[in-house]
């Protein structure tokens, strides 16, 4: 066999186990238009904005047509991933050709794997804002105290608050039941993509919005879920869905009038700190994250939950209370699914791939000694359909080359690959923000 084959020979074989042991095939599509052929390639997704509606039809009478909106993701082959590494022992090089070292292969396979799986995994910050599990922070107002207001803009809207500074002056803390504050003031990086949305009393005023930037402790920087200002379910000149209730809003103060900036208005954070994750608890937070994209009416095929070893050992133990939980304890695992609960598939992620993020901070002292402490760092488990996320990959080139000034060559191969999610699929997944 040749020299030159041992390029194809060693890509083919890494790339099959990554196929096979990866998580990104299993819980990613390929459902884009286009071909890949180099770093910075672009492909296009196409998206709906709205639904189709039916309409009673009456005979002599010409049918109305309907307008459809859609939207084009662009997902942008970003990652530029190498290898170069040299073959010194040119006794074994036409071995390697003919049946190439399976550590060497088993080794390259599992970099590649773990670059692929974390690049993907952190995408679980785009799950639809409404759609995280933890525990959320409530400020409530008064009838002649308003916590927090609305004012659309061009892009999505700001939201306002009422917060005090960290020193220097009343802090606004929330207590809850265990006795801790959590400090109430927009904090960055910790709650940049967070839902939120504004309440009255008791029950919830408008939808949940995704923040996109703090600008101060009191001001953040909103949009819809999706990012849209226009479609068919935005009435024109409101930009922001919901500000006037609708068919799920309970406070009958809810109108036509907008009223997001009258006396009274609070705000809910949504998953500022993260929820236990024990086994008596994990079976209820999985079907947690199934109501979430069953509210968002995502096919029941093709879920899949991903989390650390941890996860999956909780999971373990809780099978041997709850009948429910089907976990693998034997066989050959592929993609990293060890069992089924709950109408997903689990799949466990090892090392750092599964993505993690700071909880709110703490706040402790009384008035102008309030401090504040970072929150705990947390696990974001992912809870998705297939159609989340959009992954593109090509292997681009794979070649040999002679090592200057020694008796050896170096094998050097590229990978690119690029993920996505567009932003109507951000439905199609749920965060179930943890402590393991």
């Amino acid at each position: 066999m040749s020299l030159s084959n041992f390029g194809e020979q060693f890509a083919a074989k890494t790339l099959r186990m990554f196929y096979q042991t990866a998580i990104t095939p299993a819980v990613t599509n390929t459902n884009y238009e286009g071909e890949i052929r180099k770093a910075g390639d672009r492909v296009n997704i196409l998206s709906f904005l709205s639904d189709i509606t039916l309409g009673d039809y009456a005979a002599n009478t010409d049918m109305n047509v309907e307008a459809i909106v859609d939207d084009e993701d662009q997902l942008i082959v970003e990652k530029r991933k190498y290898y170069n590494f040299p073959i010194d022992r040119l006794e074994d090089l036409f071995t390697y050709a003919d049946d190439i070292d399976d550590t060497l292969v088993e080794n390259a396979n599992k970099v590649l794997e773990r670059s692929i799986d974390s690049y993907v995994l952190e995408n679980v910050q785009f799950a639809k804002a409404g759609s995280w599990i933890g525990i959320d922070m409530r400020i409530t107002g008064s009838a002649g105290d308003t916590q927090a207001s609305i004012t659309t803009t061009a892009a999505g809207g700001t939201l306002n608050t009422q917060s005090g500074p960290v020193n220097g002056g009343t802090v606004a803390t929330v207590e809850h039941g265990d006795g801790s504050l959590d400090y109430s003031g927009f904090e960055d990086p910790q709650d940049i993509g967070k839902p939120v949305r504004l309440t009255s009393g008791t029950t919830w005023a408008t939808e949940w919005y995704r923040i996109t930037a703090v600008t101060d402790s009191n001001t953040a920087t909103i949009t819809n879920w999706d990012a849209a200002t226009a479609g068919s379910d935005i009435p024109a000149g409101d930009i922001l869905r919901g500000l006037g209730g609708g068919s799920e809003f309970t406070s009958s103060q809810n109108t036509d009038g907008k009223v997001t900036s009258e006396a009274g208005w609070g705000w809910e954070l949504q998953a500022v700190r993260a929820t236990t994750i024990a086994s008596g608890t994990v079976y209820e937070q999985i079907t947690e994250l199934a109501e979430k994209l069953d509210r968002n009416e995502i096919p029941d095929s093709d879920r899949h939950v991903t989390g650390t070893p941890v996860f999956t050992k909780i999971l373990k133990q809780a099978a041997e209370l709850q009948p429910a939980i089907e976990m693998a304890y034997t066989g050959v695992i592929l993609n990293g699914h060890v069992g089924r609960v709950g109408g997903f598939m689990v799949h466990q992620a090892a090392g750092t791939r599964v993505s993690t993020r700071l909880e709110k901070s703490t706040a402790s002292g009384q008035g102008a000694d309030v401090s504040l402490s970072d929150g705990t760092r947390a696990t974001m488990v992912l809870g998705n359909h297939i159609s989340f996320c959009t992954f593109a990959y090509k292997w681009a080139e794979s070649r040999i080359v002679d090592a200057e000034d020694q008796f050896a060559k170096k094998y050097q191969g590229l990978h690119l690959y690029g993920a996505l999610v567009p932003a109507m699929r951000r439905k199609a997944g749920a965060c179930l923000f943890g402590l393991l």
